[in-house]
């Protein structure tokens, strides 16, 4: 997740991995009996719900169905983690397989490169990294053989 760095970077991440948890709504008031509204509360709800703004908005539509209806950052981030995070040994394959399929047929360079670079970050993010000397050369060994087609 590419918001992680922001969340990070500001301070906030608490929020969403549950350990800044959530303060009671309500005090008690100093006549010992009555109960008011937490400011603490108030502030911590406003905060939470900027970030449950900011991961919604950072969302692709692909996504977004997952977390609608979540009321709290760490909700949403819970639901998100599971669900991507749990990526099926069928999925895996057929990111090997779009790699072993990648030709240069009439795109750019660049074209060519950035759908290999972003196959390379999906394989990445369920957890099958290639050393980049290895990624480069697979991409030189796809390319090269394209040329002589």
């Amino acid at each position: 997740m590419q918001i992680l760095p922001y969340l990070l970077g500001q301070g906030v991440f608490g929020f969403v991995d549950g350990s800044n948890t959530c303060p009671s709504t309500h005090v008690l008031v100093h006549d010992g009996i009555s109960l008011q509204v937490n400011p603490l509360f108030q502030t911590w709800k406003q905060q939470d719900q900027l970030i449950l703004s900011a991961l919604l908005s950072s969302l692709s539509m692909e996504v977004l169905y997952l977390v609608v209806g979540c009321q709290s950052s760490c909700s949403a981030w819970g639901t998100l983690k599971q669900a991507l995070a749990s990526t099926s040994n069928s999925r895996i394959m057929q990111l090997h397989d779009s790699l072993q399929d990648l030709r240069h047929g009439d795109e750019s360079v660049t074209q060519f490169m950035q759908k290999a670079k972003a196959l390379f970050d999906e394989l990445t993010a369920v957890g099958r990294q290639f050393h980049l000397k290895i990624s480069i050369y697979i991409c030189f060994v796809v390319f090269g053989e394209s040329l002589k087609t």
